[in-house]
């Protein structure tokens, strides 16, 4: 069955920009259904006459601007994944969209690229089907942060003597500050030709100026708030993650990876449960998902309250935001790596479904049981399960360690 045309929006106060994008969409028409809109007034009359699965708009209009224009859409169409168009690299708007844009894209730009930008997020709605999901984390602004380390990053912010490499080095401890300076990084607006997935190269690029706006002024990390009702602890997401990306890092300097390949490896595991964030935001979780006796949600439950789990949740949102497709990938499918498209050669999604695995069949006591933890047949073939032994001695030494 043929699947169903993506509904776009494109927005911007200029017609002759408009016609040639109408001109320009032609060859993507079996994919996507558009609709034209001049001012964001006329936009918004747009979303409340049908249902889009995004917007595209311009930055600069009259009235009403396109940032004030993804307010509203943000507040009234909460689902609608959200795009801006800008030509100005210099813009201060530009930093201080960053809570409501999903991706900047940089004008001019040539249909065919704006089309895969926008095409790859709309596709990665598919994994959630419960549009009260979509609209949660269509509308994420700020993901909380491990408070030590947010802490931390203020104080060096603040410092005279603070660098890049120590900037670097925190965010790249933290699950939400990782994602939120690789969704800025990696936008195309940035112009950067190869995506980053780094924390550090990310720091170094966008310099110490742009993070303590984005920090200081802005405020896209923010502090973890407790919910005393609230099952999960940051804390807990945290050190899990932190234990899963040393095993996985290892394991993929075991396995020979490339230094690109070890990167994403080791960036999948410190996101690979940002969707377990997510779920704070999440009505009714707390009295549905069951822990396990590491603080863990139980998948099915997961499934059975939500329809899906915290790893299609992330790997959406990581998605939207614009990170690259093999930390995308890894992380929607830690769970359930043989849903891979291409599974005959290990990679970063390898690595990190061990790694989570390893983890948590080991702190869980039930060694004997690894099928209820790995994908076994996945793993006979790529011929890894003769490692198995060595990796179990492997986690069972970094859980030991001090986090």
């Amino acid at each position: 069955m043929k699947p169903q045309k993506h509904m776009i929006l494109f927005v911007d106060d200029d017609p002759l920009v408009l016609r040639g994008f109408q001109r320009s969409l032609d060859d993507f028409s079996d994919d996507w259904e558009t609709e034209f809109a001049v001012s964001g007034k006329e936009g918004l009359e747009c979303l409340s006459k049908r249902a889009f699965d995004a917007v595209i708009t311009d930055m600069h209009m009259p009235s009403m601007d396109g940032i004030q224009l993804l307010e509203e859409v943000s507040r009234c169409h909460p689902g609608v994944i959200r795009f801006v168009l800008s030509g100005n690299t210099s813009d201060a708007q530009i930093l201080k969209s960053t809570h409501l844009v999903h991706q900047i894209i940089p004008k001019p730009s040539e249909m065919e690229k704006i089309y895969k930008i926008v095409e790859r997020a709309c596709r990665l709605r598919g994994l959630l089907s419960d549009p009260m999901l979509l609209q949660i984390i269509n509308s994420i602004r700020t993901l909380p942060s491990v408070p030590r380390l947010y802490q931390q990053l203020l104080e060096q912010l603040q410092s005279e003597t603070v660098s890049s490499q120590s900037i670097g080095k925190i965010i790249s401890q933290d699950t939400a500050m990782t994602a939120k300076i690789l969704q800025l990084v990696n936008s195309a607006f940035f112009g950067i030709s190869e995506p980053v997935s780094s924390p550090q190269k990310a720091v170094a690029f966008l310099g110490i100026n742009t993070i303590k706006s984005l920090a200081l002024g802005i405020q896209i990390f923010s502090g973890y708030q407790n919910q005393s009702d609230f099952p999960l602890s940051v804390d807990v997401v945290w050190k899990h993650s932190l234990q899963v990306t040393k095993l996985a890092y290892t394991i993929a300097c075991q396995l020979k990876f490339n230094a690109q390949e070890i990167e994403d490896t080791r960036v999948a595991g410190v996101l690979h449960d940002i969707g377990q964030l997510l779920s704070f935001q999440i009505p009714g979780y707390s009295q549905h998902v069951r822990l396990n006796k590491n603080g863990q949600p139980v998948l099915g439950t997961e499934y059975e309250f939500l329809g899906t789990s915290h790893a299609e949740m992330g790997g959406y949102l990581l998605g939207i935001w614009g990170l690259p497709n093999p930390i995308v990938e890894a992380v929607t499918l830690h769970h359930f790596p043989g849903l891979q498209a291409d599974s005959s050669q290990p990679d970063p999604l390898t690595a990190l479904h061990l790694a989570n695995g390893l983890i948590n069949m080991c702190q869980n006591e039930q060694e004997e049981t690894p099928e209820a933890y790995l994908d076994l047949p996945y793993l006979q073939k790529l011929g890894l399960l003769n490692h198995l032994a060595d990796w179990v001695t492997l986690t069972h030494k970094i859980l030991a360690e001090p986090v």
